[in-house]
C-alpha cells in the first residue's frame, strides 16, 4: 500500500468518526491497526443509546462513505437489531454498539499498544457516558 493510500484510509476513518458525532454518537474512537492486522486498517467504534440509534448512527455513516467516497459496504451485520452493528468497508470497520453491549465486547482492550486518532475538535460532551471513562478521546 503506498502512502497515498495511507492517507486516503485514515482520511475516511477520520470523517466516520465525524459522521457520528453528527448524530450525537458517544464514547467514539478510531484505532489505527495498520500493520497490526491483515484485515483492516482502522476500527471506529462508537455508542449509540437505543437500538434506534445504533441502528441511525450505522446507516448515516454508510451513506456518507458511499456519498462522499463512493465506497459501499462489503457488507453489514446487526444493523436491524440494533445492539450492536458492523459496518464492514474493507480498510475501516465500523462498530456501533448500545452501552451494555460495548462494556461486553469491550473491543477496545483487544489491541491495547495500538494508536488512537486523536481529534482536536471532537465534542467533549459525546464522551466520558456510562461506565466508559476510559474511552474518552
Amino acid at each position: 500500500m503506498n502512502t497515498e493510500e495511507k492517507d486516503k484510509f485514515e482520511e475516511m476513518a477520520r470523517k466516520c468518526a465525524e459522521w457520528t458525532w453528527d448524530l450525537k454518537a458517544l464514547n467514539t474512537i478510531v484505532i489505527d491497526l495498520r500493520g497490526k492486522v491483515s484485515y483492516t486498517d482502522f476500527i471506529i467504534i462508537t455508542t449509540g443509546n437505543s437500538e434506534r440509534h445504533v441502528r441511525s448512527i450505522a446507516l448515516h455513516v454508510e451513506g456518507q462513505m458511499k456519498q462522499h467516497f463512493g465506497t459501499i459496504a462489503y457488507g453489514k451485520e446487526g444493523v436491524a437489531f440494533g445492539r450492536w452493528a458492523l459496518v464492514d468497508f474493507g480498510d475501516l470497520l465500523l462498530h456501533v454498539f448500545n452501552g451494555p453491549m460495548r462494556e461486553e465486547y469491550d473491543l477496545e482492550r483487544m489491541w491495547p499498544d495500538a494508536p488512537r486518532l486523536g481529534f482536536e475538535d471532537s465534542p467533549k460532551e459525546l464522551y466520558g457516558h456510562f461506565e466508559m471513562q476510559a474511552f474518552e478521546n
